[in-house]
Order: structure tokens, then C-alpha cells, then sequence
């Protein structure tokens, strides 16, 4: 599994730079990290890590930290 790292597929999904994502970036706080970056964001983790869009996922996946953390949980997988 090819998977990309969790700051450039958040970058990605919010359209901005990895640079911006510090390691407090979560949704609301971060200016492209809406409830539209939020949408597109759990798209791409459906896309990339093959993780179903479930409401679950939708309230767990609200931090940097949070998709790291199964970044990590996956990679590990391989």
C-alpha cells in the first residue's frame, strides 16, 4: 500500500501548504480546515488509506494528530 504522509494528504485535501499545518491543526482551527476541507479531507483518507466515511470517522478524523495517529496504526500494517 502506497500510503502518503498525513501532512501533505491534509495539505492536499485543504488545498494549502504542508508548512501551514502545525501540529495544533485541527478543523476550525485552521483557516482552509472547514466543514468543506473537512469533507474533502475524509474523502481523501477514504481514497488513500482506505478508511470508510462513517460518522465515526467523521468526529475522530478532526486532528493532524488524530491522522497521524492512524497513518502510523496502518503503516504498520504493511
Amino acid at each position: 500500500m502506497d500510503l502518503i504522509e498525513p501532512r501533505s494528504l491534509i495539505a492536499e485535501a485543504l488545498d494549502c501548504a504542508p508548512e501551514s499545518l502545525d501540529p495544533e491543526a485541527a478543523l476550525g482551527r485552521h483557516p482552509k480546515w472547514d466543514s468543506f476541507g473537512h469533507l474533502n479531507l475524509m474523502m481523501a483518507l477514504e481514497r488513500h488509506y482506505g478508511v470508510a466515511i462513517t460518522d465515526d470517522t467523521v468526529e475522530r478524523y478532526v486532528t493532524l494528530g488524530a491522522v497521524t495517529a492512524r497513518f502510523k496504526e496502518l503503516r504498520s500494517r504493511t
